[in-house]
């Protein structure tokens, strides 16, 4: 008997998230057409969209039927809530999202110091503060999520090591969740990115694409078979680290010759600021290239070209749908897409490289504190049960490596 209850809850968790997901891709459905489209018995989605319907996940679109129609089905964007934060080295940004990742309110929180301790302390601070400001109380919150430089483990939410950070097995998501009182989920801000491409953005029809993003660091998001591809170790996706000049210039990583060495934001302002010109950091530099300065378009080409390149090896590797590119760096425009797409398709393998999409995706201060949210939002729409992901024991905490 008990086996046959653990069935069950395992088919309405499937169930449940098929249907919200043909919904997320497709817009309101009666439920007449998602028993077609998720080949489940009408029966089936009338007693899991009841259940759906009582949570605030789904809506009833009536004034969408026509005589004779059966009324839409679609979800309720409106009906919970999420918290996207940032780490960055001396801030946390934070956004709160609808479950569309549309944003209802932002706020900064600056810290001294960007131990566990400081930015436990901030987001808590941030997630009060978006409340406050939204009018709304923790009931319909579904969690807080946390993207930041490094390498995490998001089932336990341990973050295992951030070089740019100074920490090493830090239970992150367990402090945050003490701190705020809802769950947490964390991962590498660049996954939470893509995540949130997957789920509501420009990937939400796609099964594989790549989610490169250019800025402090050059990092990428596999998308494979639909899901977040993390890798054995959950170190895929470090494009920025690949080789692209061997015995080349110091990364932070402490190797030499990485691409990131060659194509981030610092690096690019480093290089110019050594040739003579007096530079205040990568904000100067896009003011230069903006205003056309030859020795800051000539090593932005380069840097385009780079990463073309790298871009090339990734696809012939993946043979991605799509490549979606984001990230600060995009601010620096034409000057860095035009080579990078001319050598992306010139060293692509393929019969038409040029169909191989290379979309730019616009970006604003809240991009990645939104693109952390969606790993709340995903909790809604994934195949399993909501909650806060499983937590061991939690290390001492560490300083700076």
């Amino acid at each position: 008997m008990r086996s046959q209850k653990v069935d069950q809850r395992a088919a309405r968790v499937i169930h449940r998230a098929m249907i919200l997901n043909e919904l997320r891709r497709h817009g309101p459905l009666s439920r007449t057409q998602l028993a077609q489209r998720t080949q489940l018995s009408t029966a089936a989605v009338s007693f899991v969209t009841a259940d759906l319907i009582a949570e605030a996940l789904l809506v009833e679109q009536s004034q969408q039927a026509s005589r004779g129609r059966a009324v839409p089905l679609d979800v309720n964007y409106a009906g919970h809530f999420a918290v996207g934060l940032k780490v960055m080295e001396t801030r946390l940004e934070a956004v709160l999202t609808d479950l569309s990742l549309r944003t209802l309110a932002g706020t900064t929180v600056e810290y001294a110091d960007h131990t566990p301790q400081s930015v436990t302390a901030a987001a808590a601070r941030a997630t009060d503060d978006l409340l406050a400001q939204a009018g709304l109380g923790r009931g319909r919150l579904g969690g807080v999520g946390l993207g930041l430089a490094g390498n995490i483990d998001p089932r336990s939410g341990l973050c295992m090591s951030s070089f740019r950070l100074g920490w090493r097995n830090v239970p992150i998501t367990a402090l945050i969740s003490e701190a705020t009182g809802v769950p947490v989920w964390a991962d590498n801000d660049v996954n939470a990115f893509a995540t949130a491409e997957r789920l509501m953005g420009r990937g939400k029809h796609a099964r594989d694409f790549l989610v490169v993003t250019v800025g402090r660091g050059i990092g990428s998001g596999l998308v494979l078979g639909g899901e977040l591809y993390r890798g054995g170790r959950g170190g895929a996706g470090e494009l920025g680290h690949l080789l692209s000049e061997p015995g080349g210039r110091l990364c932070e990583c402490g190797k030499r010759g990485c691409l990131e060495a060659y194509a981030s934001e610092p690096s690019l302002a480093q290089r110019l600021a050594e040739s003579g010109v007096g530079l205040h950091g990568p904000a100067d530099f896009a003011a230069l290239v903006a205003d056309g300065d030859p020795r800051a378009l000539a090593l932005v080409a380069e840097a385009g070209e780079r990463l073309g390149r790298a871009l090339a090896q990734a696809a012939n590797l993946l043979d991605p749908e799509l490549i979606i590119v984001g990230g600060e760096g995009v601010r620096l425009g034409e000057p860095l897409f035009a080579p990078m797409r001319g050598a992306l398709y010139a060293h692509l393998h393929a019969p038409e490289p040029r169909r191989l999409p290379l979309l730019v995706e616009p970006w604003g201060d809240d991009a990645w504190a939104c693109g952390a949210a969606g790993l709340v939002v995903e909790q809604f729409f994934g195949d399993h049960e909501q909650g806060p992901p499983a937590r061991a024991a939690p290390p001492a905490l560490a300083g700076p490596m």
